[in-house]
C-alpha cells in the first residue's frame, strides 16, 4: 500500500525548505511523526508472541502477519506523509508571509514566501542575482544579464547590468564572484528605489455579478521601482529617469514587470525597448509561464520560439525565447541537448510577424507625459505536470484578473428589428433565468454601433426604452461592436484606415490611433451610458495590424509607434468600460484591462459542423482551454439549439439515440457540468408555437437554476464550487468517458467537490474511476459522501444513490475510487461532501 501511495506522487512543490517553513509546520510534522511511530509500535505489541501460535496455524499466521504489516505501513503512510505534504503546498495553504522588500548592505530582495527576486546594488550597479521558487528551491537564473535594454533619442543603453563574470562564462552564476562585480559603464546607472502598494488596473468590486467576495482588489503585494539615469547627456532632454517596475503579489508565484520613462525638460523618444532579459536554465522554458499584457492566454512554447503568422492576436506573433550566444562558449554546446537551445528570455518591442517588423515602441516622453510600457507577467512553476501548471496560471488569474470570475448567464440574440422581436427574447430570458441578453453580430436591426445609430437620437431613445423593459424583468442588455470597422454597413473613410508598409495600400481595418477612431470610441461610451446598458461585446480589438501613416489625424508616429498606440487605445477603452460597470464579452483576451469573457476557441468553421460533432469538439475546446483559463472566462456556442436538435445528427449524419428534448438537455448538461455557460445565438431561445416549447423552456430554466445554485459565493465569501479549481481527469474523445472535477479548499460548507461525467458514445460505460481530490486540501482518511444528481422537471438535486468513501482507500493518497455506470449518450453529476459527525 505504501508503494502504491508513492506511485501517485504529490506535486513537486511539496519539498521542504527550513528557510521558509514556519515553526508551526515543523511542530505539526513532529507531532504527526510521533503519533505515527507510537501507533505503529502499539499495533506491533498487540500481535501475540510467535511462541504462542501452534504449528498447525503457521500458514494462516504468515498471512496474518503480512496483512497486519501491510495495514501498519498503510497507516504510517496515511498519517505521516500527507500531513507533511499538504502543509507545504502553497495552493492548499498559502504562506502566512506577505510580500516584503528586504534591504541589505548591498542589495534588495523582493519575496512573498513562494518566489523571490534578488538584486545586487553597489556604486551605480544593479543586476538580478537570483530569481527563485522558494518552495521547490529551484532557481530560474542561470547567469547575469541587464534588467533590459532601451534606445533613447537614438542612443542605445543597457538598463543596469553587472560586469565581472569570468570571460565566456555564462553556464552558471556563482555568488563567489559578487565582490568582483562592477557597474556596466555604458549602461544606465542605478540611483535609488521606491516601494508602494499595487494599484488597481481598472475599477472593480468583489461580488460583482456573483463573483467571490473574498478577493482583494487591488491585489495585495508590493510595487518596487528601481530608478536609473544615463551616464551621458541625452540630446534634447534633461533629467531623464528610466524606471524598472516590479510588482509581486501575496499568495502567487507571479512577478509583473514594466518600464517607464520620465524627463524634467525637453522630450525623449523611446525608440526601442526590451523589458525583460533573463538567462535561464535549460528547463526554464517548460516551467516558466510567460503572459504578456496584450495576450492573456499563455502562449504554447513552440509559438514562443516560432511565432505563427496565422495567429492574429498579439502575444502569439512574437518570439520570446532565443539562443544565448554566451552560453557554453567554452565547449561544444552539448549542455543543451536534453532540453533546448532557447534559454534566453527576451521580452520587449521586438519583431512581430503580423506587424511585419519591430514594434517600437516609438513613443515620446515629456514633462507631465510619462511613457509606460506594456507589462509582462512571469510565473515560476514548481512542477512540470500540465494540470498543476495550469492551476498555477488560473490562481494568477484569480488574483490579477478577478473580473473573470463574474458569471452571469447570457444569451446572444440575432433580431431586434422590432420591439416585438426584441422583447420576445427578453421575456424568454427572464422566464428561464438568463441574466444578460447580448445583441449579437449580424443581428437584424443592429449595425454594430455604427455612427448611423450612435448619433441617431430616435434610435437611442428607442433602444433606451428596450433596455428599461429588460431591466424591469431583471435582465441586463449588452450589444456587439466591431472596433476594427466601426460596425458594418458604413465604410471607414479611406484616410482613417491603416496604411500598409508599402505606403499605398489601405485597410483592412480602421487605424485605432486616429482622432476619428477616438471619436467612435467616445460615441460608444456615450451610447452605453445614455441607454443604461449593462454590457458590451467587443470584437476586432487591436490585432497587430501595421499602420505607416504619419499624416492627418494619425497620432502614432508612423509605423514606428503604431503597435504601442493601437494596443494602448484598446486598453484605455476597456478600462473606460469597466468604469461604467459593464460586463465585457468578445473575441479578444484583453483580461488585464478588464475583459470578462471570450470564446474557449474562436473559429467560424465550428458553427457549421453537424450538431453532435460540433458539441463534441466544443467540449474538447472547453477541456483544453480551461487547462490555463478559468471556466467562467470562456464560452462555447450552442447557437440556435432548439432548431438544430430537431435532427440530432452525429458526424456521419446518423441520428443519435435521443429524443429532441433529450439531445437538447444532454448538450446543456455536458457543458454546465464543466463549469462553462453555453452560449445561445438565435433570435429566440425557442419558438413559442413549437410543440416542445414547454419542455425546452423547462430544460433551459432547470440548468440555469442549477448553475446559479453552485456558482454563488460560499458562506465564507469564497468562490462557489462551479467557479473553483477545475481538475481535468478524462479528455473528450467521442469514444469513452469524459470527466472533470471541481474542487475547493474552503471549509465553510460541507460540499467540497463536484464531478461531471459524460458518456458520448452509443454504448453503455461501466468503470471504476479514481476521483482526484488533492486540491480540496482534505487529508487521507477523511470520510466523504458521494451523492448522484437526479434531474427533475424543474430542478437538479443531489438526492440520488449515495455512498460513503474514505479518502486514500482504493486509490492514491488523495483519491476516492468510484464505480459508475452511464447509459449511452448520457451524463452524471456527483456531489462530494464531508460526512458530518
Amino acid at each position: 500500500s505504501l508503494l502504491h501511495c508513492f506511485s501517485h506522487p504529490l506535486p513537486p512543490s511539496l519539498s521542504l525548505s527550513n528557510s521558509i517553513v514556519p515553526t508551526f509546520f515543523v511542530f505539526s510534522v513532529f507531532l504527526a511523526t510521533l503519533r505515527s511511530i507510537l501507533f505503529f509500535f502499539f499495533l506491533m505489541i498487540r500481535r501475540p508472541p510467535r511462541s504462542t501460535l501452534s504449528s498447525s496455524s503457521a500458514a494462516s499466521d504468515v498471512y496474518k502477519r503480512q496483512t497486519e504489516s501491510s495495514a501498519r505501513m498503510e497507516l504510517l503512510a496515511i498519517l505521516l506523509l500527507p500531513a507533511m505534504a499538504s502543509c507545504a503546498d502553497w495552493m492548499l495553504h498559502p504562506p502566512a508571509t506577505t510580500t516584503v522588500l528586504s534591504v541589505g548592505a548591498d542589495g534588495l530582495s523582493l519575496s512573498n514566501g513562494i518566489i523571490a527576486r534578488e538584486f545586487q546594488i553597489r556604486d551605480g550597479m544593479l543586476c538580478t542575482v537570483e530569481f527563485k521558487h522558494l518552495l521547490s528551491q529551484q532557481t530560474f537564473l542561470r547567469s547575469l544579464s541587464p534588467e533590459g535594454n532601451i534606445t533613447l533619442n537614438g542612443q542605445a543603453f543597457d538598463i543596469g547590468g553587472c560586469n565581472g563574470i569570468p570571460a565566456e562564462h555564462h553556464e552558471f552564476w556563482d555568488p563567489v564572484w559578487l565582490p568582483n562585480l562592477t557597474a556596466n559603464p555604458a549602461g544606465l546607472q542605478y540611483v535609488n528605489y521606491t516601494v508602494q502598494d499595487p494599484k488597481a488596473g481598472f475599477q472593480w468590486e468583489p461580488g460583482r455579478r456573483f463573483s467571490p467576495l473574498d478577493v482583494s482588489w487591488p491585489p495585495k503585494g508590493k510595487h518596487l521601482t528601481l530608478n536609473f539615469i544615463s551616464p551621458i547627456e541625452i540630446p534634447g532632454a534633461t533629467g531623464v529617469v528610466v524606471s524598472v517596475n516590479y510588482e509581486m503579489y501575496d499568495g502567487i508565484p507571479t512577478l509583473r514587470k514594466w518600464i517607464s520613462v520620465n524627463c524634467q525638460s525637453g522630450s525623449v523618444m523611446v525608440d526601442t525597448l526590451v523589458m525583460e532579459m533573463l538567462r535561464a536554465p535549460n528547463f526554464a522554458p517548460e516551467q516558466l509561464t510567460v503572459v504578456t499584457q496584450q495576450a492573456n492566454n499563455p502562449t504554447p512554447f513552440d509559438q514562443q520560439i516560432k511565432p505563427e503568422l496565422s495567429q492574429s492576436f498579439p502575444g502569439r506573433t512574437q518570439q520570446l525565447w532565443f539562443m544565448d550566444p554566451l552560453y557554453d562558449q567554452c565547449c561544444d554546446q552539448e549542455i543543451h541537448v536534453s532540453y533546448t537551445y532557447y534559454t534566453f528570455l527576451v521580452i520587449g518591442y521586438g519583431y512581430n510577424v503580423v506587424f511585419g517588423g519591430d514594434t517600437g515602441p516609438g513613443q515620446t516622453s515629456a514633462p507631465g507625459n510619462e511613457f509606460s510600457s506594456l507589462s509582462v507577467y512571469t510565473t515560476l512553476q514548481d512542477s512540470s505536470e500540465t494540470e498543476r501548471q495550469g492551476l498555477t496560471v488560473r490562481r494568477m488569474a484569480r488574483v490579477l484578473t478577478p473580473q473573470l470570475l463574474e458569471s452571469p448567464i447570457n444569451f446572444m440574440i440575432t433580431d431586434i428589428s422590432s420591439s416585438t422581436k426584441f422583447r420576445l427574447a427578453i421575456d424568454q430570458a427572464a422566464e428561464t433565468g438568463v441574466e444578460i441578453v447580448i445583441v449579437g453580430f449580424g443581428a437584424a436591426g443592429w449595425c454594430g454601433m455604427c455612427f448611423g445609430q450612435l448619433r441617431n437620437a430616435s434610435f437611442v431613445d428607442w433602444f433606451k426604452q428596450e433596455v428599461g423593459y429588460a431591466k424591469a424583468k431583471g435582465v441586463e442588455v449588452s450589444a456587439y461592436t466591431l472596433m476594427q470597422h466601426n460596425g458594418w454597413g458604413e465604410v471607414v473613410p479611406e484616410l482613417e484606415q491603416t496604411l500598409a508598409r508599402d505606403g499605398h495600400t489601405r485597410g483592412p481595418t480602421a487605424c485605432f490611433a486616429t482622432d476619428w477612431h477616438a471619436e467612435y470610441r467616445s460615441a460608444v461610451l456615450k451610447f452605453v451610458a445614455d441607454t443604461g446598458m449593462g454590457g458590451i461585446e467587443t470584437d476586432g480589438q487591436y490585432e497587430s495590424i501595421p499602420c505607416a501613416d504619419s499624416n492627418g489625424d494619425h497620432r502614432h508616429n508612423g509605423i514606428h509607434g503604431a503597435f504601442h498606440s493601437g494596443i494602448v487605445a484598446t486598453l484605455e477603452f476597456n478600462v473606460a468600460l469597466k468604469a461604467l460597470g459593464l460586463y465585457q464579452t468578445g473575441a479578444d483576451a484583453y483580461a488585464f484591462s478588464g475583459a470578462n469573457k471570450w470564446n474557449h476557441a474562436d473559429t467560424d468553421a465550428f458553427g457549421h459542423l453537424p450538431i453532435w460533432e460540433q458539441q463534441t469538439v466544443g467540449r474538447m475546446y472547453i477541456y483544453d482551454s480551461t487547462i490555463s483559463r478559468l471556466p467562467s472566462s470562456g464560452t462555447i456556442g450552442v447557437n440556435d439549439l432548439a432548431e438544430t436538435t430537431k435532427s440530432c445528427l452525429t458526424a456521419n449524419q446518423s441520428p443519435v439515440n435521443l429524443s429532441r428534448v433529450e439531445c437538447f438537455d444532454f448538450i446543456l448538461g455536458a457543458q454546465y457540468g464543466m463549469g462553462s455557460i453555453p452560449n445561445f445565438r438565435a433570435n429566440r431561445l425557442y419558438d413559442p408555437a413549437d410543440p416542445d416549447a414547454a419542455a425546452l423552456n423547462a430544460t433551459v430554466a432547470r440548468w440555469n437554476k442549477f448553475y446559479k445554485e453552485w456558482r454563488g459565493p460560499r458562506p465564507s465569501g469564497a468562490a462557489g464550487v462551479l467557479v473553483s479549481d477545475l481538475v481535468h481527469v478524462l479528455r473528450p474523445d467521442s469514444r469513452g468517458l469524459e470527466a472533470v472535477v471541481h474542487c475547493t479548499t474552503d471549509d465553510s460548507h460541507k460540499a467540497r467537490a463536484m464531478a461531471s461525467f459524460v458518456n458520448p458514445s452509443s454504448r453503455p460505460i461501466s468503470q471504476t474511476v479514481a476521483i482526484p481530490l488533492y486540491y480540496t486540501g482534505l487529508m487521507p482518511g477523511t470520510k466523504l459522501q458521494v451523492e448522484q444528481a437526479v434531474v427533475h422537471e424543474s430542478a437538479i438535486e443531489f438526492v440520488g444513490p449515495s455512498s460513503i468513501h474514505t479518502l486514500g482507500h482504493g486509490g492514491g493518497f488523495t483519491d476516492i475510487s468510484y464505480k459508475l455506470t452511464l447509459d449511452p449518450t448520457s451524463y452524471m453529476l456527483v456531489l462530494i461532501s464531508l460526512v458530518e459527525p
